[in-house]
């Protein structure tokens, strides 16, 4: 997993609370056809198979919310991970790159989680682990630590 810096997201005018919850994303500051969660671009790299994988957020400290996104060579979302909370906030702190497949994801200085892409949709559970909800498939695994 190689870090990069080819994209960054489009900036949105007006009142925050008027904006679209989806933002364009820009490759090399040229529009793509792309729409992605979040405001704020934190971090991006390129998967060996050529995949990228984004890190963005909402640009909100009170609630903040980060997004994981993956997308694959020709820009196409393929999977996307949520980490949050109603009245909540998970802060992104720090992202360490442990191998070509795992990130490892600090929020608040305390709480870690590893970010694992497989080649292919496996089964889990949502974020919030409710046993009523039905599991999904998904190349974006989370595992708190």
């Amino acid at each position: 997993m190689q870090a990069i810096d080819i994209f960054s997201l489009k900036s949105h005018a007006g009142e925050y609370q008027d904006w679209p919850l989806q933002t364009q994303l820009l490759i090399n500051n040229l529009p793509s056809p792309c729409f992605v969660p979040g405001y704020r671009l934190l971090h991006q790299f390129q998967m060996p198979a050529h995949d990228y994988l984004l890190i963005c957020d909402w640009d909100c400290p009170f609630e903040e919310a980060t997004e994981i996104i993956l997308l694959d060579s020709q820009f196409k979302v393929l999977a996307v991970r949520s980490f949050a909370v109603p009245y909540g906030s998970f802060w992104l702190d720090e992202v360490l790159v442990l191998d070509e497949e795992n990130l490892k994801l600090t929020f608040f200085q305390d709480e870690h989680w590893q970010v694992t892409i497989t080649p292919h949709n496996l089964p889990c559970l949502h974020f919030s682990s409710r046993s009523w909800l039905p599991a999904f498939r998904t190349r974006i695994q989370l595992k708190r630590l």
